[in-house]
């Protein structure tokens, strides 16, 4: 009888660790092709980043058209909680990503066609609007490919390849801008192609991981009204579902909410004081969004991926926040110190406000992309992101219509100052609510 009883255990042991020695060959192959979806994220990003910029300088786009992008832009999120229901549903999840991909980076193909504000406008709009329903895909994977204890550390890796391109490519770009505007008819689309690649991988480790959520009936082929609504209302319900099941996760998300509005009551009035008040070009403004910015951020990830960790991410965001209300004002004293007294160059604190600004957004960006993870299940960890991601839409649907209104009423310098308050108030709400967990 014991020798049938140590059998077994010795049969569990070996199923055990034959088990684990797949998981980790699954997450070695996963982070491998996590590296090469970010690079071809950080090519694109490194181009798709001076949009604002393009927009304000060349097109001689007005303040309100720079503020309808910042707002079409952010208000994309709201479909992401839309795109998981699409996907989760897929009978072939791979092939649907790719597919979504493809018909998002469509319209940076089309964006030579057309030297308009408007058209640029609705170019980068609907890629966003698409982009939105993939998203939450991508915490699908970190959560099922990636063990808890090595999830943040491979994260922060990846992404500080991520920022490395972005870093070289949005530099190189500045310069070439300057020579002439109209490179980015040719670079955009080239970005679009990278996009794709980075969406193919995506699809890769999905499959790899053979994640499917059963809970829901995959799509036969045949479309009905039923199926509209199920994918219409249920993510809905869901998010009021998962808010009045997990209030931890309620009250987070309201907290990050209070950050959100800051960063986007921030984000018109910045291309505008850079090119109008600042009256600066494409180069200095590119070294300090690329080169300054990402590599503080290459710099601070890895100890962020340390300080994030698998735990309760509220203490971790509290400090962020409470770092970012300097932003602001830091961008005002630009124009204090550096153009109207002339005590340091512009350029120089430009530098040191966008260095200063990655090394807080380098937590941010791991937060906004795993914190979700730590209150979610096992099988809602894409439906948590979802919720997480459409918030952001939900946001900007209104939040950068504040910044343009105190613009026009007050001044920009107004702008700044209430962006800071808030970023202050989610800091504080952010550690009050770690204390009540502790």
């Amino acid at each position: 009888m014991r020798l049938k009883k140590d059998l077994l255990q010795e049969n569990n042991s070996s199923e055990m660790e034959e088990t684990d020695q797949e998981f980790k060959t699954l997450e070695k192959k996963t982070f491998h092709l996590h590296l090469i979806s970010q690079a071809f994220n950080g090519l694109a990003f490194g181009i798709l980043m001076l949009q604002d910029v393009i927009l304000k300088k060349s097109l001689l786009a007005t303040d309100f058209q720079v503020t309808i992008l910042i707002f079409l832009t952010s208000s994309a999120f709201l479909f992401s909680i839309y795109g998981t229901e699409i996907i989760n549903r897929s009978n072939n999840q791979s092939r649907t990503i790719i597919i979504m991909a493809i018909f998002s980076r469509f319209f940076l193909l089309i964006i030579p066609l057309f030297e308009t504000p408007n058209f640029f406008i609705f170019c980068i709009a609907a890629m966003s609007y698409t982009d939105s329903l993939i998203k939450p895909s991508w915490n699908t994977v970190f959560k099922h490919n990636y063990s808890p204890a090595r999830r943040s550390i491979l994260y922060s890796y990846a992404s500080s390849l991520y920022t490395v391109v972005i870093l070289i490519v949005t530099t190189f770009l500045g310069y070439l801008l300057d020579i002439n505007y109209q490179l980015y008819k040719i670079f955009y689309p080239i970005a679009g192609l990278f996009d794709i690649l980075a969406y193919m991988n995506l699809a890769k480790m999905i499959k790899m991981g053979q994640i499917f959520d059963e809970t829901h009936n995959k799509f036969s082929g045949r479309f009905s009204g039923r199926l509209l609504k199920d994918i219409i209302i249920l993510p809905v319900r869901n998010l009021f579902r998962i808010f009045r099941e997990n209030k931890p996760f309620l009250r987070f998300e309201m907290n990050f909410f209070l950050y959100g509005l800051a960063f986007m009551i921030a984000s018109p009035a910045v291309p505008i004081f850079l090119v109008d008040t600042l009256k600066l070009d494409y180069a200095p403004i590119s070294i300090a969004k690329g080169l300054v910015f990402y590599a503080s951020t290459i710099l601070f990830t890895p100890l962020m991926g340390k300080k994030h960790g698998i735990g309760n991410p509220t203490r971790f965001c509290g400090y962020l926040f409470i770092g970012l209300l300097f932003f602001p004002l830091m961008m005002l004293s630009i124009k204090y110190f550096g153009v109207d007294n002339q005590i340091i160059s512009p350029d120089i604190l430009l530098y040191i406000t966008f260095f200063f600004f990655g090394i807080a957004m380098s937590g941010v960006t791991m937060s906004w992309n795993l914190s979700s993870i730590y209150f979610a299940p096992n099988s809602q960890v894409a439906n948590y992101q979802a919720v997480h991601i459409t918030l952001t839409g939900v946001r900007g649907l209104f939040a950068p219509f504040i910044g343009y209104m105190l613009m026009k009423l007050i001044s920009i310098e107004a702008t700044f100052i209430v962006s800071s308050f808030f970023f202050l108030l989610a800091g504080v709400m952010m550690f009050r609510e770690s204390r009540k967990e502790n």
